[in-house]
């Protein structure tokens, strides 16, 4: 039993600790959305996480993007976007049914330029999100990120109204839930 307290309690403080830096994670990233100025500190912040997991990575492919919105060369800003789309790729390839990866990419791809050719997702990612968003309390998506992936789909108007009904309801639930605990 005592050989096993310490294998408890590295797992236990790495998941701890994982939570807080996915939080940190969320953080710095909103900083980048709202200031592009900080896009750069983003990626450094980003770039520096070892052994990312398939959300973290999926932010490091969202730090190349939000870089191109800083730069002035076209060819450069035209690289940053093919960076991202190739590391996203690969996210996804690996974790297809992660919701915040799909997100990011929803977000990003909405984003870009029509002209790139490059917002192909749109639809199989919304699709995905909505689908898992209605069922909130089944799948590992904080639910405060839950309500930024909703209030970005009612901002954006990428969703009907009875597809943000169905998740506004399910965020009703578990909020309802967690004020029980």
């Amino acid at each position: 039993m005592k050989a096993l307290l310490p294998l408890f309690l590295s797992v236990f403080l790495f998941n701890f600790g994982w939570s807080q830096s996915l939080s940190e994670i969320r953080s710095e990233f909103h900083a980048a959305v709202k200031t592009p100025d900080t896009s750069k500190d983003f990626h450094k912040f980003i770039s520096e996480i070892e052994n990312p997991n398939s959300t973290a990575k999926a932010y490091q492919a969202v730090s190349e993007a939000l870089l191109a919105q800083v730069l002035w060369n076209p060819f450069s800003k035209l690289s940053q976007v093919m960076k991202y789309d190739k590391i996203m790729k690969e996210v996804v390839e690996s974790d297809p049914t992660n919701v915040e990866v799909r997100f990011l990419r929803l977000a990003i791809e909405f984003n870009l330029p029509s002209f790139l050719g490059m917002s192909t997702h749109l639809e199989e990612d919304l699709n995905k999100i909505v689908n898992n968003l209605s069922n909130i309390s089944d799948i590992q998506v904080d639910p405060m990120f839950g309500k930024y992936i909703f209030y970005f789909l009612e901002d954006t108007k990428l969703c009907s109204e009875q597809q943000l009904l169905q998740m506004k309801q399910s965020f009703n639930k578990v909020a309802l839930a967690t004020e029980a605990d």
